[in-house]
Order: C-alpha cells, then sequence, then structure tokens
C-alpha cells in the first residue's frame, strides 16, 4: 500500500450526516474542536514515522469520537462508520458472522467490557483486502 488516506473534518461531518439522515437524530455539532482532535488521533507519528497500522488507526477514530462525543446525536454510528469508510478507502473490508457484531463490540467497548486493542485485533482478524 503507497500511502495511507486519512478523513478529513468534512469528511467526518460528512459521514455523520448521512448516519442522521438513515437513522435520525440531530444533526448539530457539539464540539468543532473534537472533531479536529479525531481528525488527528489515528496520524500519530514519532520522528515522522506514523505508530499505528490501519487497523490501529481505524480504532482510534472509534475511541476519539465514542469518547470526545463531538456531535449531539449519531456518534456511535459515526465512529463507526468513519472507521469502516477509513479501511475501505486504504483498501480493507470488514466480515463477520453476524450483522451487528462490530456495531456490539464498540458498545462493549464503551461499557469498558472491551478496549480499543480488542476492536484492533477484531479488525484484524475479519479484514480482507479489497480486490480492484
Amino acid at each position: 500500500m503507497a500511502s495511507t488516506v486519512f478523513l478529513s473534518k468534512d469528511d467526518i461531518i460528512w459521514i455523520h450526516q448521512q448516519e442522521i439522515e438513515s437513522a435520525g437524530g440531530a444533526l448539530e455539532i457539539r464540539d468543532s474542536d473534537g472533531i479536529d482532535a479525531c481528525v488527528d488521533s489515528p496520524k500519530t507519528s514519532f520522528e515522522g514515522e506514523l505508530l499505528y497500522d490501519v487497523f490501529e488507526m481505524a480504532a482510534s477514530y472509534i475511541a476519539c469520537i465514542t469518547m470526545r462525543h463531538p456531535f449531539l446525536d449519531g456518534n456511535k454510528r459515526t465512529a463507526l462508520a468513519c472507521a469502516l469508510t477509513f479501511l475501505y478507502i486504504n483498501g480493507f473490508t470488514i466480515h463477520e458472522s453476524y450483522k451487528t457484531e462490530l456495531a456490539d463490540l464498540v458498545l462493549a467497548s464503551l461499557e469498558n467490557q472491551r478496549d480499543k486493542g480488542q476492536i484492533v485485533t477484531h479488525f484484524r482478524k475479519y479484514s480482507q483486502i479489497i480486490q480492484g
């Protein structure tokens, strides 16, 4: 893979709008700076080298958006959609044993039953490279 493609602030806001239009809720942004932090979260680096692999980066979107809660509504849905979109644009898709498996994992992580590492493990286990 040549280089990682990250989500922009506009991408995250657009994904949030799509989630709200699909399932309902408030469109308002609660914390614009929080969205900025979530844009930067997966880009953690040291001496110019990214510290995370693509699956850790995807999990960073989930962790940041669910913890910072930058939107009035739809944060969990947006977090999951951002992670899956990020993986997709970077050449991966996730295939699970049941439709809500990853959503259940995100909810469990918020209830402190799972941590970010378990989401990363899940991504690694169920990811497939998109054949172009």
